[in-house]
């Protein structure tokens, strides 16, 4: 199964690679990280603050997917274990369980009693509210500020 899934990245990651050959480079005076965003701009909020429920819910599920395909990859092979973004979520998760209505939720919390930061991406406030309180440390050891 694992190899199946495997697979099928490497071959959803091909299509993709083969479809974007043929588009242009970015417009003249817009860097590559603009192009990106605008192709796949960040979730911020107030584009969360306006989704429903069931689309809240999937954006946590497809974070979670990709923290547990990591996660997968890092058992499986244990030379590419690192110490990143995946490996914090998974130690703050085992720390302070929680569903993906309660991630919902605090995300939700965070954005109706902070309206000034609806420019602060969603990630980040997963990190700032629901990871760093449950790690002992950062990403690749650094301290936490």
């Amino acid at each position: 199964m694992k190899k199946l899934i495997i697979y099928a990245l490497l071959v959803a990651g091909s299509l993709h690679a083969y479809a974007q050959a043929d588009e242009q480079a970015p417009a003249q005076g817009e860097t590559v990280v603009e192009a990106m965003e605008s192709e796949m701009p960040v979730l911020k909020g107030d584009t969360w603050m306006a989704m429903n429920g069931e689309a809240k819910i999937a954006f946590i599920w497809g974070a979670g997917h990709v923290v547990t395909i990591e996660q997968v990859l890092m058992e499986k092979y244990p030379d590419q274990k690192r110490d990143t973004f995946v490996t914090k979520v998974v130690e703050a998760s085992n720390a302070s369980p929680v569903t993906m209505s309660q991630v919902a939720a605090a995300i939700d919390k965070f954005y109706t009693e902070n309206p000034d930061k609806m420019d602060v991406p969603v990630m980040a406030v997963i990190w700032e509210t629901m990871v760093k309180p449950n790690i002992s440390a950062g990403i690749a050891g650094q301290p936490l500020n």
